[in-house]
């Protein structure tokens, strides 16, 4: 009996980390869904998710998790591609570690991977901040960045225009510089000839 329970428990945890990944994956992929179920346009993986607070039986979670994914994968394109190449390549999801192979925790204890995270809090609550900050400025309107679009070729033309306007500028200082020379050579050669008659 003891064996059933921790078993069942292990089943619905095991549901609840794959719900909350869908929703995570769902919220990468088309943002905060609605809890509305009234509202079809949205995927409802969350929806169907916590739907079964009222029902715990496994094969109805994992009906609800499958119809989820269903849904989000009629929903979004990327999802439904990356489905569509597991079925055609299931070899390319082959885990890479062996299953009795965990991941190295570097010896950590518990306490240690704990004042790890914690010490990384700030660092991530300041990329939320920033990240919020991102999401509240407003796009430029789309006339603007027309109007900017359409000047592109009078700024390449300008641009041509200045780099050889800069070409005969250096061109002029060269000749100004070469006249100047020559002015101080016959200034000098008349002082000399002066002197010398």
């Amino acid at each position: 009996m003891q064996s059933l329970q921790t078993t069942e428990t292990l089943a619905l945890q095991t549901l609840s980390s794959l719900s909350n990944r869908l929703s995570r994956i769902e919220h990468a992929l088309v943002g905060t869904p609605l809890l509305n179920p009234q509202n079809t346009s949205t995927p409802l993986s969350l929806h169907a998710a916590k739907i079964n607070h009222r029902d715990h039986s496994i094969r109805a979670r994992l009906s609800a998790l499958e119809a989820a994914l269903t849904r989000l994968a009629n929903h979004s394109k990327p999802v439904h591609d990356l489905l569509s190449l597991h079925a055609s390549y299931p070899e390319i999801f082959i885990d890479i570690l062996p299953s009795t192979q965990s991941p190295p925790s570097g010896g950590l204890t518990i306490e240690e991977k704990a004042s790890i995270v914690l010490s990384a809090a700030p660092q991530v609550q300041g990329v939320t901040s920033q990240l919020v900050s991102l999401r509240d400025i407003a796009v430029p309107d789309v006339d603007v960045s027309m109007k900017l679009i359409e000047l592109q070729p009078r700024v390449d033309k300008l641009a041509v225009m200045q780099e050889v306007q800069g070409r005969e500028m250096a061109e002029l200082r060269r000749r100004s510089l070469k006249v100047l020379e020559r002015w101080y050579e016959i200034g000098v050669e008349d002082q000399l000839s002066v002197l010398l008659i």
